[in-house]
């Protein structure tokens, strides 16, 4: 389900294109992924909220906090190495041509806390490579 949550994230970005911070600076979010199990239900009975938790869960969420803020024309989504396994077929297709993403290695692994030293990945717009020449 990588794909849907690429997709996601590309919606996402594109609704936010023109909300403005108080600065008048474009808004930019964190993205991050991982794949794996993880639990999901309701939790509680006075105010039941539909939850999700689990490694999983929280590793992407340690991706997102080592990600690059963006926006849609300057995509970026800090991947683990399950997600970078997963998202080989969501790269083809309409993401590649319309967005032209790559999987870019992230160098040296990460310390990541919680859960050590990591091999990370960066899903990336090719041109953000071209212009930035520096590693994500």
């Amino acid at each position: 389900h990588l794909d849907e949550c690429i997709s996601l994230a590309i919606d996402m970005l594109d609704s936010i294109r023109l909300v403005l911070r108080p600065d008048g600076a474009s808004t930019t979010v964190k993205l991050g992924a991982s794949s794996g199990d993880f639990t999901a239900g309701i939790i509680g009975s006075s105010a039941p909220r539909y939850s999700i938790f689990g490694d999983t869960v929280n590793t992407a969420s340690r991706m997102a906090a080592h990600s690059r803020p963006c926006t849609l024309s300057s995509f970026f989504m800090h991947l683990s190495n399950t997600a970078k396994d997963n998202v080989g077929a969501a790269l083809e297709g309409w993401l590649m041509a319309t967005l032209t993403l790559s999987i870019v290695e992230n160098g040296q692994e990460m310390e990541i806390k919680g859960k050590g030293w990591m091999q990370t990945f960066c899903l990336c717009r090719l041109e953000l490579e071209k212009l930035d020449g520096q590693q994500p």
